[in-house]
């Protein structure tokens, strides 16, 4: 009779144990929390049971990221503040981008530099997924791309910090988008192809926070690079399928 009665008290704690060991599995670093794709990121990963830690610049300026979120100040110019930004995180999604000209928040500070500082930091906490937003056309050196031209050769930089993401030994996803708009996710059909097809078009930045997200725990997202945008003709969800067949990139 005592076992009888002490077995419900033991299933409470088996069941607190799990719950806690599968919260832990799903801590997320969201860097460029509070930019307009990490805050939509954040939400979504929020609504699929994710535990997220904000990494802002400044936390005076953060404002309300939601409840339960929580926030660290860190920036991708000053690797030693990153330490404590990854520690802990099993997985790691960085969607920061160059805000200026001049360094150190320029394209080769931020999308170049900052890229090794953060996915190095991954390397060193041991996170499992690093996923990083770039952008269609990363990695294009030509001096007269209008995005090069007027953004002091970003497309270029971005190219680098893949580069060493790849290179860093860190399973990662990275999701270049086209051109980024401000709308609600979810309501318009996709297209995923590889980094090197021609896709082009633009496509909501929430819809880029659900791809992103969907890479984390993804096999087949796995070392890959892809090009995404909204396509009105594309199967509705028919995205989630079409990592697969993307070859992974070569090593």
């Amino acid at each position: 009779m005592r076992i009888l009665r002490r077995l419900p008290l033991a299933l409470l704690v088996l069941s607190t144990l799990l719950s806690s060991a599968c919260t832990a599995t799903q801590t997320v670093l969201v860097a460029g929390a509070t930019g307009k794709t990490g805050v939509p990121l954040i939400k979504s990963l929020q609504a699929e049971g994710y535990q997220v830690r904000a990494m802002v610049r400044d936390k005076a300026k953060a404002g309300d990221l939601g409840a339960g979120v929580e926030v660290v100040e860190a920036d991708v110019t000053r690797p030693e503040s990153l330490v404590a930004a990854v520690r802990g995180m099993r997985y790691v999604i960085s969607t920061i981008g160059a805000s200026s000209a001049t360094p150190p928040n320029n394209p080769e500070g931020v999308d170049y530099r900052g890229i090794v500082n953060l996915s190095d930091a991954a390397k060193k906490a041991g996170a499992k997924h690093f996923v990083l937003m770039s952008s269609i056309g990363a990695g294009d050196e030509n001096p007269a791309t209008p995005l090069n031209r007027m953004f002091g050769m970003v497309l270029s930089w971005k190219g680098k910090g893949e580069a060493h993401l790849r290179a860093s030994g860190v399973p990662y996803t990275i999701v270049r988008p086209g051109g980024l708009v401000d709308c609600a996710g979810g309501n318009e059909a996709l297209r995923i192809g590889a980094a090197d097809s021609s896709l082009s078009g633009r496509v909501c930045r929430a819809d880029v926070a659900l791809v992103m997200m969907d890479a984390l725990r993804n096999p087949d997202a796995r070392n890959k690079t892809v090009a995404l945008i909204g396509d009105s003709k594309a199967p509705a969800n028919d995205w989630k399928s079409t990592w697969k067949p993307i070859a992974t990139d070569p090593r």
